[in-house]
């Protein structure tokens, strides 16, 4: 018992140092910048995003053999979502010795990644338009995909993922730029699901990317639901001290930069190191009602965030399309949450993939994933 009361003497101190430095964090802030959404907006608004869904099929087990299968659609009513399948975690040697020999007729590690990317470029309509809108001439190029992708797998599906989100983005930008170029008066909004940046590419990749967007004339904003900005303390209590949550109404928090770098933080993550990103951050509520904490992060390009009005005409229209009842979280943009119903494996689109593949594929490799699947499960 004694050894126990003098470990909760030393958590306890060291709890009570932490929040009073917290406390003190909080106290030296100048009150947020609060704006409420509750301008006039007529908008379209859309939405495109890619999933990993290979992980949903046979328990796991795809993903566990290093297959990734990825599902891109948009919010647009007969946008119907394309699956790519990669081989992302090919188990082959890759040299390090420019002498040794590799049995003719196999492919290095580097080989098959590089193939498979070469293919998709020279076959996928939506990659090879979004690839010469950025002006390169290999998606693996140096300075587009980092070296790690050729030895994880992880970073090579964060990868692959984005480039298809961003092809599809732009793909959908440019529809929406063709719509309202024929004078229906209804201003379009495209929306990501996280923030405006491209994951695992070298510095330089945002300057472009975001040109893309600006040249087409299509507002983009980045839906972020689980920052970690959202979850500090220090924010979460600053916004508490000003009663910002008791507000009623849809609003945004305008982030000082300068205010917070006082206290010692960094906020490239935020406010876009530089190189990689093109936005930056603004806090949001969408639904309506006081007291709520259902907060967005909403990444905003820094060309659309020097126009206060604009910006705030945005989010009131996004807030107005919005309900306090959403799934996953109150307030999630309603295309968002119906691009997501569209690309998510239901049980019932898992049961049925799995029943094409078993008449699809060689009995022996149905019957090694069947038997890997029961393995997977037996170990839950």
């Amino acid at each position: 018992m004694e050894e126990l009361k003098k470990m909760t003497d030393n958590i306890g101190k060291v709890i009570d140092e932490a929040t009073k430095e917290i406390r003190e964090a909080v106290d030296s802030l100048e009150p947020p910048e609060v704006y409420s959404l509750n301008r006039r907006s007529l908008l379209n608004i859309c939405a495109a995003v890619a999933v990993d869904t290979g992980q949903t099929l046979f328990g796991g087990v795809l993903r566990n053999v290093g297959v990734a299968l990825f599902q891109v659609a948009s919010s647009q009513e007969k946008d119907e979502p394309k699956s790519y399948p990669f081989w992302v975690n090919p188990n082959l040697p890759d040299p390090t010795d420019p002498e040794e020999k590799i049995e003719a007729g196999k492919l290095t590690r580097t080989e098959a990644i590089s193939l498979q990317l070469d293919k998709l470029l020279s076959e996928d309509q939506l990659v090879k338009e979004f690839v010469k809108a950025m002006r390169w001439e290999k998606i693996y190029q140096e300075g587009v995909m980092q070296p790690s992708c050729y030895s994880s797998a992880t970073a090579l599906s964060d990868f692959l993922r984005e480039i298809l989100e961003w092809a599809k983005l732009y793909q959908v930008a440019k529809d929406l730029a063709t719509i309202q170029s024929s004078g229906t008066g209804i201003q379009p909004v495209l929306l990501r699901d996280g923030t405006l940046r491209f994951a695992h590419t070298a510095k330089g990749i945002s300057d472009p990317l975001g040109k893309l967007f600006q040249y087409l004339n299509i507002p983009l904003l980045g839906i972020s639901k689980t920052s970690a900005l959202l979850r500090s303390p220090v924010i979460i209590l600053w916004l508490a001290k000003h009663g910002v949550y008791a507000k009623s109404g849809p609003f945004m928090v305008r982030i000082d930069k300068e205010m917070f770098e006082k206290l010692g933080w960094r906020l490239e993550r935020y406010f876009g190191k530089e190189g990689y990103r093109f936005g930056k951050y603004a806090i949001v509520r969408f639904d309506p009602l006081p007291g709520s904490r259902n907060l967005f992060a909403v990444d905003i390009p820094i060309y659309t965030l020097n126009y206060l009005d604009q910006t705030l005409v945005l989010l009131s229209g996004v807030a107005q399309q919005s309900t306090a009842t959403s799934y996953p979280v109150p307030g999630y943009p309603i295309s968002l949450r119906k691009v997501h119903d569209k690309v998510v494996f239901t049980e019932d689109k898992v049961y049925l993939l799995e029943n094409c593949l078993r008449r699809s594929l060689p009995q022996e490799i149905y019957e090694l994933l069947k038997n890997l699947e029961i393995f997977e499960r037996s170990v839950k």
